[in-house]
């Protein structure tokens, strides 16, 4: 494998990287190491990773992870931000560490992404210097409940999906605005900004709204810009939202007195594909010429889809429950969410609340020893969207395929069932997606992500498709995150498959092939 060569380039002020320390953000002379900081927030984690790069690879190194907890605040499941915030400046200060005994030249940059959705206000600048306004209540509230039936009486579901090629998620940001009467109370010159957006105008106190992320909003247009239609529909004023940035650029510098609390100086501030997808599927490692790309992002969902040069805004895909979110680099993720680990994940809340002492290896290797083809339920339910007593839902809501059992009665059984469960949804709407976007069934699916790590969905997967499954790497979003900095270094050429180069060159991959060959049609041709 030809190995990507990482040599200095313009530095992302587009001046020549030769060297610097933190404060200056370069990138180091001709073929040295430097170091950027990935900021991932998950739905359930976050972390603050290092990435070093150096000889044609990327080594993400822990510097931070913490947990991300919904908390209940003025009658709404909100995120604790201000917690968010503190682990934050303490893994970028950590990072910072990190570069010292490694004898680099400090961070050279910072990108942040998180998951999609939720936003948060802030103020008018130089009233109490543009803090936050509130909660970031979170997309799991229940706010929004019948809200999107609402909106749709002003524009068409039909009308929205051919606007925005966004499907119409009870939680999307439109109808979380539309929900939202603190709007109404904002003082002028308030702007809201989505979850990794807000935490850059922390860092810089610079206002933008990211592409990749703003897409999954359901308020930007196909066209790339904000869709009035929809903005006056849900009774959202324009002037809230901020200008779009995108995937690659300059979003600013670090506030100088926050560089000098964390000791990180005035590093530059990359926007990436803000969306944690958008950096997860930049990060799947696939080969050049491959076409399309078809990949599962497996964590606390499991995001199915293909990428392609345009989007699929088809009122079939519509129906279908799709959805097209901008990619980097003019992509687009034709893809659609399934409920995925958060099943396994809040089940074990469940069983741990209720005393029970549970290993997450040991629960697989007992899932992987329990009888299949016993159960299955239905992870698309909207029914699994709230956290609380999960085992005992999927339990009831489980329908028997075979044995003498009514449902599932040991946690191992309720596991399986969960699992047998993706893999044949994965199964069908891996071929929906084909079908829509009249293209073969690819040879390989990638697993990127957490859920990558787990050998037997992977390999229920790989039975379910027969086709290959390719597992890894599972921290694809930090490794999109840290990729795209370095590109806009200058240490990674601009050519499409430069990237994925360099993240095949950096991890080790597990393959999955499916035990029986599977007789079903291909998609394009079963019509």
């Amino acid at each position: 494998m030809r190995a990507v060569s990482v040599a200095a380039g313009p530095s992302v002020d587009g001046s020549a990287a030769a060297g610097g320390s933190g404060e200056a953000g370069g990138s180091g002379a001709a073929g040295e190491p430097f170091a950027v900081a990935a900021i991932d927030l998950g739905a359930t984690s976050g972390r603050v990773m290092l990435g070093v790069v150096a000889e044609g690879r990327i080594e993400l190194v822990p510097a931070r992870r913490f947990e991300n907890r919904l908390v209940e605040r003025d009658g709404h499941l909100s995120w604790d931000l201000d917690a968010l915030w503190a682990e934050i400046r303490q893994g970028l200060a950590d990072a910072h560490d990190l570069t010292v005994v490694r004898g680099l030249a400090g961070l050279a940059s910072i990108g942040v992404d998180s998951w999609a959705v939720d936003y948060g206000f802030v103020g008018p600048e130089g009233t109490d210097g543009g803090e936050r306004i509130g909660e970031v209540i979170a997309y799991r509230d229940s706010r929004t409940d019948g809200v999107a039936d609402r909106v749709a009486e002003r524009v068409s579901r039909q009308r929205q999906f051919a606007l925005t090629g966004i499907a119409q998620q009870p939680f999307n940001t439109l109808y979380q605005l539309a929900a939202d009467d603190r709007a109404a109370d904002l003082p002028p010159g308030s702007t809201l900004l989505m979850v990794p957006d807000l935490i850059g105008h922390l860092l810089t106190g610079v206002r933008r709204s990211e592409s990749t992320n703003a897409s999954s909003t359901g308020m930007l247009g196909l066209d790339g810009g904000w869709n009035s239609e929809l903005l006056d529909a849900a009774g959202i004023d324009r002037e809230l939202l901020a200008p779009l940035i995108a995937p690659g650029e300059r979003l600013g510098t670090v506030r100088p007195e926050l560089g000098s609390e964390l000791g990180i100086g005035e590093v530059p501030v990359v926007a990436i594909g803000s969306h944690d997808t958008a950096s997860a599927v930049l990060a799947v490692p696939a080969t050049p010429g491959t076409s399309p790309v078809a990949y599962i992002s497996s964590g606390t969902w499991s995001l199915i889809g293909l990428e392609l040069p345009a989007a699929v805004a088809t009122e079939e895909a519509r129906l279908a429950g799709f959805t097209n979110e901008a990619g980097v680099d003019g992509t687009l993720r034709f893809l659609k969410n399934v409920s995925g680990m958060w099943l396994v994940s809040e089940s074990i809340r469940q069983w741990e609340e209720d005393g029970a002492q549970v290993d997450l290896e040991d629960l697989l290797a007992a899932a992987a020893q329990s009888p299949a083809d016993r159960f299955r339920i239905d992870p698309t339910d909207e029914q699994f969207l709230a956290p609380g007593r999960m085992a005992e839902r999927v339990s009831a809501a489980a329908r028997r395929i075979d044995g003498d059992d009514p449902f599932p009665r040991t946690p191992a059984a309720v596991v399986r069932c969960i699992l047998e469960s993706l893999a044949e949804t994965y199964r069908e709407e891996l071929r929906t997606a084909c079908l829509l976007a009249q293209v073969p069934l690819p040879e390989r699916l990638h697993v990127v992500g957490g859920g990558s790590r787990n050998a037997l969905l992977n390999q229920l997967t790989a039975d379910a498709l027969g086709i290959e499954v390719v597992a890894g790497p599972m921290e694809a979003t930090a490794l999109g995150n840290v990729a795209l900095q370095s590109r806009t270094l200058g240490a990674v050429p601009q050519d499409p498959d430069a990237i994925r180069e360099l993240v095949r060159a950096s991890v080790e991959l597990e393959r999955f092939r499916p035990s029986v060959q599977s007789s079903a049609p291909d998609p394009v041709t079963a019509r």
